[in-house]
């Protein structure tokens, strides 16, 4: 899966990608080896690990175990698209 799934995120979704990206800087700027980088750049795989913080950090339900890889992205579109909804409907 290309990182461009990840920019069309950041732009569908900019509250939560605002959270997504508290996380991710946390994640890649706690060593200089990661500092440098940011998360939509990175490809999906590498991305994964953080996107899966982020849920739980933020109780969001991804439950991977049960779902065929090629539906991930779906099902993570309809995460950032909930989640998108409560931060809006708080604030």
């Amino acid at each position: 899966m290309s990182n461009n799934f990840l920019k069309d995120l950041k732009i569908a979704f900019p509250k939560s990608w605002t959270e997504l990206s508290l996380v991710s800087d946390e994640v890649l700027k706690s060593s200089s080896a990661t500092s440098s980088l940011v998360v939509e750049e990175l490809p999906f795989d590498l991305a994964f690990g953080i996107l899966l913080r982020f849920f739980k950090e933020n109780e969001l339900e991804f439950d991977y175990d049960n779902l065929q890889p090629k539906d991930y992205p779906s099902e993570i579109y309809s995460i950032f698209a909930n989640f998108e909804n409560t931060i809006s409907h708080y604030s």
